[in-house]
């Protein structure tokens, strides 16, 4: 029998916390700053209001307050590692990564999809001097990453239709998808071939390699991946000696989840 968990406006919803929630959902990439105006005209509710609820965050610690803008601060973050601890995946899933970062001596990661962006929820890098600045909790704008394609690929029509509006399309190299279609039929092809490979797109002279990869109890889709400075290496190379290793890494994960108890 199912349990239903539906719940009554009336007598469950509590608006002032979904405010609160929505509130810092609003920010983004495109959004990194809010006034009190910019609140209440996104929620729909009065300045009055979205003014409690901008102080109440700041006086949490989420929001810092420069003079008429409200910024959110590291402290948000807790939100999302709070949910990535709850499924002990750094433990589960970090001897996997080392092993892929040292096979093909490039960093590997895994993120979630987080509105337009991935979030990286764990990475291990190779051993070299050059490396990826970037850290768990970096966003990078998912149209334009081989994980963040992964990640697209793996939802349906609507909630696709629902990204594209919400994002805008930027040329960040010449290589950058730009348009609605484009992006559809690439993502069509990912989804073909279960992988996504993404050159020159995000950052010129950057690539990356990733699969879909599914995590128990995650609302949001999630893909591994290898990221590297691509030099004279072609697609196909790029393929050849990354595609086996993520796809073994792949099974590895999925078997160490089954056996934790699908933690």
């Amino acid at each position: 029998m199912t349990e239903n968990h539906s719940i009554t406006p009336s007598k469950e919803y509590l608006e002032s916390l979904a405010k609160g929630l929505q509130a810092l959902s609003l920010y983004s990439r495109d959004t990194p700053v809010l006034t009190i105006q910019d609140a209440a005209t996104r929620l729909g509710i009065t300045r009055a209001s979205a003014r409690r609820i901008l102080l109440t965050l700041t006086e949490l610690g989420y929001l810092k307050q420069d003079h008429r803008d409200f910024l959110p601060t590291p402290k948000t973050l807790d939100l999302g590692f709070s949910y990535f601890a709850s499924l002990d995946l750094p433990d589960l899933v970090r001897p996997v990564l080392s092993q892929v970062a040292a096979e093909v001596g490039e960093t590997c990661s895994i993120g979630v999809l987080d509105g337009s962006d991935i979030v990286f929820l764990c990475r291990e890098e190779a051993d070299k001097p050059l490396r990826l600045d970037l850290k768990i909790g970096s966003r990078l704008p998912a149209y334009a990453h081989s994980m963040g394609q992964a990640l697209l690929s793996q939802l349906d029509s609507q909630a696709l239709d629902q990204y594209l509006a919400r994002t805008s399309l930027k040329p960040l190299t010449p290589r950058t998808i730009t348009t609605a279609g484009a992006l559809k039929r690439q993502l069509k092809a990912v989804r073909t071939q279960g992988f996504s490979v993404s050159i020159d797109e995000l950052v010129e002279g950057f690539a990356g390699v990733a699969v879909p990869l599914s995590i128990p109890r995650s609302a949001s889709p999630t893909a591994i991946s290898v990221s590297l400075v691509h030099g004279r290496r072609s697609r196909e190379d790029m393929v050849a000696q990354i595609l086996p290793v993520l796809r073994d890494a792949e099974q590895q994960i999925r078997s160490r989840l089954m056996n934790s108890g699908g933690r």
